[in-house]
């Protein structure tokens, strides 16, 4: 049964890879022309699933260090699954973020050539900074040495976790903050959104990682143990308390006729994208939650992770469009006509069949990741660091 769930997996994932790379091509011989997004809205899809991504990998790690330095069951056997998911997840994010670029083989210019005044240049240079730590990690948590020597290493893990966690944390964080240093744009000067970066960064984190425990030890999967206990309550949590804050900032907005950002809330709960808003992001949490409260089995505990997972993509999308949608000027939106002067973003199909590619490649990464750490340590996962 199971092998042949993994079978229909794989056949699912070619193709929306090779669709996806399809239209992958297509981008690079068309340049942006096949995108939607334009002067006005220079942001899209491909720019949500970047913060999407790399909250993803903050959340992964930041999770794992928890349950590494507490001692629970599953977390400190598996860090170094902990450690392939997150670089994974920031690969992919930085993968997704090339794409948007107009000049994507002038990246190498941010490290060689940076501004640390630019925050972009500063999040380059932390991610860098990050996959260098946690591959210093990983090559520490391998016990090929004489046992003394094996010790003597092990001095430097928990150093070099405490320096990823702040890495991991601050991912989603800067993420919050690189908004909210715009000024122009009143609907991101919000002191709740690097919060509500961290808390989407950990809930979606931990649902990657309950649903790769999941895949990995579906055997001995049961929700009275660890690290499901743990990963289970995390995303029940964090999805509860990022709809409180969510509907703390909303309400507001209402409540004070003047406010600033109204145009931009009610561009999410009510504009062209209303879906988005009411059954992406409210629809799938409140499914994946009944599923996580309600499941017992780990493919009903599996599918409500994988919803998270996904749907909360759109958090970032709610936060990053509508903040571009309101013009700075009034009379800006009627002043000029030309499909690439629009305030009205729309994903192309395009865009929507490379984000597709995006995701494949990201589960690429994990897979291709996880079979060569078996193969390296020549043990079964799941043995103690």
């Amino acid at each position: 049964m199971l092998e042949k769930t993994y079978k229909n997996l794989s056949r699912i994932w070619m193709v929306v890879f090779a669709i996806g790379f399809i239209a992958l091509i297509l981008k690079f011989i068309t340049g942006e022309r096949l995108a939607g997004y334009g002067s006005y809205v220079p942001w899209g899809l491909w720019v949500a699933l970047y913060f999407h991504f790399v909250g993803i990998a903050g959340g992964v790690f930041a999770l794992g260090v928890i349950g590494y330095v507490f001692n629970l069951t599953g977390f400190r056997e598996n860090f170094r699954v902990v450690i392939v998911v997150s670089v994974a997840a920031v690969i992919t994010g930085l993968f997704s973020i090339w794409l948007d670029l107009g000049q994507p083989f002038r990246f190498a210019r941010i490290l060689y050539a940076p501004n640390f005044g630019s925050m972009m240049a500063f999040n380059a240079w932390m991610y860098t900074f990050f996959i260098i730590t946690a591959g210093v990690i990983f090559y520490l948590t391998l016990n090929k040495e004489k046992q003394t020597d094996f010790h003597d290493k092990k001095r430097w893990i928990l150093p070099l976790m405490s320096l990823g966690f702040l890495f991991s944390i601050a991912f989603p964080s800067q993420s919050g903050a690189f908004f909210g240093v715009v000024d122009a744009k009143p609907f991101w000067s919000s002191p709740l959104l690097p919060i509500l970066f961290l808390v989407s960064a950990i809930t979606s984190g931990g649902a990657v990682l309950l649903l790769v425990y999941t895949f990995l030890h579906y055997e001995e999967f049961d929700l009275t143990h660890q690290p499901f206990k743990m990963l289970r309550y995390t995303i029940i949590g964090g999805i509860i308390f990022y709809f409180i804050a969510e509907f703390a900032e909303y309400s507001l907005v209402f409540w004070s006729p003047n406010s600033h950002i109204r145009e931009a809330v009610e561009l999410i709960l009510f504009g062209p994208f209303w879906w988005v808003f009411w059954f992406v992001h409210l629809g799938g949490a409140l499914v994946a939650l009944y599923l996580l409260l309600k499941g017992k089995t780990y493919q009903i505990v599996g599918t409500g992770a994988f919803i998270v997972a996904v749907t909360f993509v759109s958090a970032r999308l709610n936060i990053l469009i509508p903040g571009q949608a309101v013009a700075e000027l009034k009379g800006l939106k009627e002043a000029f006509y030309h499909e690439r002067l629009r305030f009205d973003y729309s994903a192309t199909l395009n865009e929507y069949l490379i984000a597709l590619f995006i995701g494949a490649f990201g589960v690429a990464l994990v897979y291709f990741g996880i079979k060569f750490l078996s193969q390296f340590t020549k043990k079964k996962l799941g043995t103690e660091l």
